[in-house]
């Protein structure tokens, strides 16, 4: 393959195995005198297999097979390489897609740049290829006019140079025939694409506009108009009305638009034909039409038609190789951008799941990326050893491909933390904080977070000062800052019903959910600062109203969210019809943004088990979270949602090398407590938890130290080395719950810690089943949480 300038820039994702040519399979001499030895009388290893999926028939999911066999090279030129990207060549099964190793050619294969992750590059090769040949050989486009960044091959001319003998049959009038010299386009024609929020419509956009062709994208204007603007689109139709989508076409065109792709199938192809120009129209030579997928079944005379000859990437190595160094060159200097792609979970096994959310719409506009790096590397976790609690080196430490890999068990523990969106931190002490409440540090907080495992991170709602936090900004609005500086966190925005209207809010987070492609949920708090609401005008409830009144704001939430036409007749809220528009995106497994809730008394109990998705609690002793666990479930199951309700606990982090250590930075944190502020807050959750009829509740049982951070963080016990906070946490995980919820004092600096010492051990032994075995992990850890008689708690 020919090099490029950049060399140095660039590494190869994957393993590259050439045949050598003068050796059997079992590394003996193939020299003819050695003809007396017989090959059956030594002894011979198994072959070795691999994991592949197979299609037994249509509309059947795929099944998974561990004992496939891995494919053979038959050819000079052939290579093995381990799957991370789909293939075109799909007539050789050795070739095809679905299994860990394939056989390709040399000249099929490029390089990834280092600055280039992984994920995106599994999701570039076919929707490049296809847009490249349908310009380049279907339509003529002279890439050797690009105006910008490296310039490209004339694939029309080399195709048409090399030898009807060098080219497949079946696609030689496509290549010959397709189009002549005098009708190839031209700097300043119009090209228009339908589906161009596709991939491959995105990757046929940038080629266009970098050779000067003025680009019509027909899409999901509302969805993905935006992006396709930053990509250089000319003009945006709308796609919901087709017939009017013509309409604007043809007037912008003036009816001249000669060049089209289609990359959705026959029905738009059929509306793309319409918007071409006619025989009788402006001159200059025929309309051409490329289908991705189809063609339409009716076909005017005027417009030649065309399908892209994929084959002569894979046969004619004069062509493969001009474009995989051109797609090379154009990474290196950066001036093709990836898909986006969307990350999905369990391997090859999960790849039915995968293609589901394909066929469902919950994917739009990106690359599925199914990585299968915990089956395809288990060697090489052996060979290497563990950096970090991490078996395979892949991907750098600290990256979205890191995170993504780390994240791929769909068992494990998610880990969330608390966004200091209020000044003073997450403690209510003198002791100095790295931690800062500003944007620009939160949003740097957010993306180390999730580059090191975070999965979701929780605003806070304060509409006054309260417990030293003077400063605060608004969560809803913080949260959607928040998201757009990230790429896979879920941001909680919490929301307080009383001030907020449950009309306001779906609003709110409905369109917040589609700018981030269904990246927020909702943490519902019902209050309990009196003086926050009271200084606002707002009514101040005891304590049953004020559960009573979230409960119905979580059900209009989701009817509103769910229902074309939303009516509810309750004691605090009232619709008649209301129609909201756009919806929240919709998501296998989530029919709306993900509902929060907490507290820790009979009524947020009965909340959380009618109309919650997660029940949120407070640190406690090991009796008392299994018994808050077990009363949700049981009071869900009377309401029809067993095993609806999932579980998160609140814990504050201190890890230091030794358990002394961190107990004492315990000390300075509650020895250096603004007991001001601590005796205000413990005063002002009395009408928490202790105002409840049974005295049970948030807060309920706090000490003044338990109070220096507020949501009981200290009780959950995670402070001490990394190696016992792991045990902690997976212990924690054993009973139930399904994410942990954190916070910490210096946010500059602990974040990342957590990431490298503390969640990637955790991920390490739960691929070794930890976390799963409750007695166990009791017996092991569970005498941190016991309850202490008073005497000697105190």
């Amino acid at each position: 393959m020919p090099s490029i300038a950049q060399e140095r820039d660039v590494h190869l994702p994957f393993d590259l195995k050439q045949p050598k040519k003068d050796a059997t399979l079992n590394g003996t001499n193939a020299d003819t005198r050695d003809t007396f030895h017989d090959d059956d009388a030594f002894h011979h290893l198994p072959k070795p297999q691999q994991n592949i999926l197979l299609l037994h028939g249509p509309r059947q999911k795929y099944s998974l097979h561990t004992t496939g066999q891995i494919p053979e090279l038959r050819a000079p030129r052939e290579i093995l390489v381990q799957v991370f990207g789909p293939s075109t060549d799909y007539r050789d099964v050795r070739k095809a897609a679905y299994q860990e190793y394939l056989v390709t050619n040399d000249f099929n294969v490029a390089r990834l740049p280092s600055h280039l992750s992984v994920n995106a590059g599994a999701a570039l090769g076919v929707a490049f290829i296809s847009a490249l040949l349908a310009l380049g050989i279907s339509l003529g486009l002279n890439f050797a006019n690009v105006k910008e960044g490296p310039v490209g091959p004339d694939l029309w001319t080399v195709a048409r140079e090399s030898g009807r003998e060098l080219i497949p049959d079946d696609i030689q009038d496509e290549v010959y025939e397709g189009i002549s010299e005098q009708e190839r386009p031209l700097s300043g024609d119009w090209f228009a694409i339908w589906g161009a929020s596709s991939n491959t419509g995105r990757a046929a956009l940038q080629l266009a506009k970098s050779s000067g062709l003025k680009v019509i994208a027909v899409a999901d204007v509302v969805r993905h108009g935006s992006s396709l603007l930053d990509l250089g689109a000319d003009l945006l139709v709308d796609r919901q009305d087709p017939s009017r989508a013509v309409e604007i076409i043809r007037s912008v065109t003036k009816g001249r638009l000669r060049f089209a792709l289609d990359t959705v199938g026959k029905e738009t192809a059929s509306y793309l034909q319409e918007a071409l120009q006619r025989a009788n129209e402006g001159g200059g030579g025929q309309a051409h039409l490329v289908g991705l997928t189809g063609l339409p079944q009716t076909r005017l005379p005027s417009i030649k038609y065309h399908s892209i000859p994929i084959k002569i990437f894979h046969h004619a190595p004069f062509v493969g190789e001009r474009a995989v160094s051109w797609l090379e060159e154009l990474l290196v200097a950066k001036t093709l951008r990836p898909p986006e792609v969307a990350i999905a979970e369990g391997g090859l096994e999960g790849i039915n799941r995968a293609l589901d959310r394909l066929r469902d719409g919950s994917i739009s506009g990106k690359r599925l990326v199914v990585p299968i790096e915990h089956s395809v590397h288990k060697t090489a976790a052996v060979s290497n050893g563990i950096t970090n609690g991490v078996g395979d080196l892949t991907a750098p430490i600290g990256s979205i491909e890191y995170a993504d890999k780390l994240n791929s068990e769909p068992s494990r523990i998610k880990f969330a933390y608390w966004v200091p969106n209020v000044s003073g931190g997450l403690v209510i002490s003198k002791i100095k904080q790295r931690t800062k409440w500003d944007l620009d540090s939160n949003a740097g907080y957010a993306q180390t977070a999730e580059r090191y495992g975070f999965e979701y991170a929780l605003t806070q709602i304060r509409f006054m000062a309260g417990y030293g936090a003077d400063n605060q900004h608004e969560s809803v609005s913080f949260s959607q800052a928040i998201l757009h500086h990230t790429e896979r966190l879920i941001v909680m925005a919490a929301l307080l019903p009383g001030p907020w209207n449950p009309a306001v809010a779906a609003k709110q987070i409905a369109s917040i959910d589609n700018y981030s492609k269904g990246r927020i949920a909702v943490n519902v708090v019902s209050g309990w600062f009196k003086q926050e609401f009271t200084s606002i005008g707002q009514w101040w409830l005891d304590h049953a109203e004020r559960y009573r009144r979230s409960r119905e704001f979580i059900a209009c939430l989701k009817g509103i969210w769910t229902e074309d036409q939303f009516t509810f007749k309750g004691d605090f809220y009232q619709f008649h019809d209301y129609p909201l528009k756009p919806k929240p995106v919709s998501k296998p497994g989530r029919p709306w943004p993900e509902i929060f809730q907490g507290g820790n008394s009979i009524d947020a109990r009965e909340n959380a088990a009618a109309g919650s998705d997660y029940y949120f609690m407070n640190g406690n002793t090991l009796e008392g979270f299994q018994t808050q666990i077990a009363d949700v479930k049981e009071r869900a199951k009377q309401h029809g949602r067993e095993g609806q309700v999932k579980f998160a606990v609140n814990g504050f982090i201190i890890a230091r090398e030794t358990e002394g250590e961190a107990i004492r930075v315990l000390q300075e944190i509650q020895g250096k407590a603004n007991k001001e502020a601590v005796e205000a807050f413990g005063e002002a959750v009395k009408n928490a938890g202790a105002s409840t009829a049974n005295k049970a509740g948030m807060w309920a049982n706090s000490k003044f130290d338990d109070l220096v951070q507020y949501n009981d963080g200290f009780k959950t016990k995670l402070i001490g080395t990394p190696e016992q906070i792991v045990d902690r946490i997976l212990l924690i995980k054993s009973l139930g719950v399904d994410i942990l919820l954190v916070a910490f004092l210096h946010y500059d600096d602990d974040i990342r810690q957590f990431g490298e010492e503390v969640l990637s051990r955790v991920r390490e032994l739960e691929a070794q089943g930890r976390g799963k075995d409750e007695a166990f992990e009791i017996r092991l850890t569970g005498d941190v949480y016991r309850a202490r008689p008073k005497d000697v708690e105190s």
